[in-house]
């Protein structure tokens, strides 16, 4: 991207008045929470992934699933403060479904003409994304009630057809004011991740009834908005992400950019402030679960690679300005707190783990049992070697 090309001050701007309305601050975690309930979900997730159903039926490189569960761990565990690690785990294996899809461009319409004929009647889906998923949806759905989980199923579904629209490259027509926030908040994922911080290990969903469908209510367009918002810069000239929320907004309200994008950051600011007001005299464990999770997920955005946004900082955001300065400090101190190096939580790569268990399958093969007393005739150090290759490090 040429830095001539994108609206840095107008852009910056935006950012950093969100920024001071939520008084962002990350004390969610100190360095060695963060990285502990990194690799544990990490590890289960990369298991999972490794899998030689899923890696048949994912079309990603290994490294680019690598970069994706990567992602999705970090959202989590930043995010989902709250919860279990096992919670953690098992959302981070969901979310990554959704960013895999996000990133597919395989037409579904072949595979989904039977869609309702199988749900009913207990058959397998055709489309192969929707066979993955809902083979781990009943782990994650063991953690929540029948409310919160119903959210779950519901905005899912809804996912997967925002995504269908989307891979058309469809902005909206001109006029058509109620588009953009038609495909957003079905493709956004916002009733899902509202639902999805309230397991019932924790949570009573029955006697918080009201408080979590309003926080599901909020969740609907503030996530959304945020994520629209700390990811414009790094959809600003991507292909594949034209369809973004900002303009949207440009093309159905004939709005210039900067004003779609002012109207973007109004509407999040707004959302922002009634989390804080709505949620003031809640109870306290509603209103601590938004906090942790709304500085989590800021954090997230700004820390991970995926949003580029440290480039305006050694880029675009070079100049002396106050607001440049501002921004240059919170991304600092985001980066202080959430810019954990992959290499202390991020291991076995999924690669390996494919690789050590065609290793495992070759010698089953060849010699389907071995005997103890080889076992026992080996020498410590080999069985050792061997399991680091297999296991995580700290299980060896």
């Amino acid at each position: 991207m040429e830095a001539g090309d994108f609206p840095t001050d107008c852009y910056l701007d935006a950012v950093v008045r969100f920024l001071r309305i939520i008084k962002y601050n990350d004390d969610n975690y100190t360095h060695e929470e963060r990285v502990r309930n990194l690799h544990y979900a990490y590890t289960k997730a990369a298991m999972h992934f490794s899998q030689p159903k899923q890696q048949a039926l994912i079309k990603a490189s290994p490294r680019r699933l690598q970069a994706s569960l990567q992602t999705i761990v970090a959202m989590v565990v930043y995010a989902w403060v709250r919860v279990d690690p096992e919670v953690m785990a098992d959302l981070s294996i969901h979310y990554t479904y959704m960013l895999v899809l996000d990133d597919s461009q395989d037409d579904p319409d072949a595979t989904m003409k039977s869609f309702y004929e199988d749900l009913l009647a207990g058959r397998p889906q055709q489309h192969p994304w929707w066979q993955m998923v809902n083979e781990q949806f009943p782990t994650v759905l063991s953690h929540y009630g029948p409310y919160c989980g119903l959210n779950l199923v519901r905005s899912t579904t809804d996912f997967f057809q925002g995504c269908w629209i989307e891979q058309h490259n469809f902005q909206g027509f001109p006029g058509s004011s109620d588009f953009p926030g038609f495909l957003r908040r079905m493709n956004g994922l916002g009733h899902c991740v509202g639902g999805s911080i309230f397991p019932k290990a924790q949570f009573d969903e029955g006697a918080l009834f009201t408080e979590i469908t309003s926080v599901i209510a909020q969740m609907e367009n503030w996530m959304v908005w945020v994520n629209d918002l700390l990811s414009f810069y790094k959809e600003f000239d991507e292909p594949r992400d034209q369809t973004s929320l900002v303009n949207n907004y440009a093309k159905c309200d004939r709005l210039s950019l900067a004003e779609a994008l002012d109207k973007l950051t109004r509407d999040t600011i707004r959302s922002s402030e009634q989390i804080v007001e709505v949620f003031a005299d809640k109870d306290p464990s509603i209103a601590d679960t938004l906090r942790t999770f709304c500085q989590g997920y800021v954090t997230w955005h700004l820390s991970d690679p995926r949003y580029r946004l440290r480039e305006l900082v050694t880029n675009a955001a070079g100049g002396d300005s106050l607001v440049a300065q501002e921004f240059r400090a919170h991304q600092a101190a985001a980066d202080l707190v959430g810019a954990v190096d992959p290499k202390e939580w991020a291991y076995p790569r999924i690669a390996d783990m494919v690789e050590n268990a065609q290793e495992v399958k070759n010698v089953q093969t060849t010699e389907p049992f071995v005997r103890k007393a080889f076992l026992n005739a080996l020498p410590v150090g080999t069985i050792a070697q061997w399991g680091k290759k297999v296991w995580a490090q700290e299980y060896v």
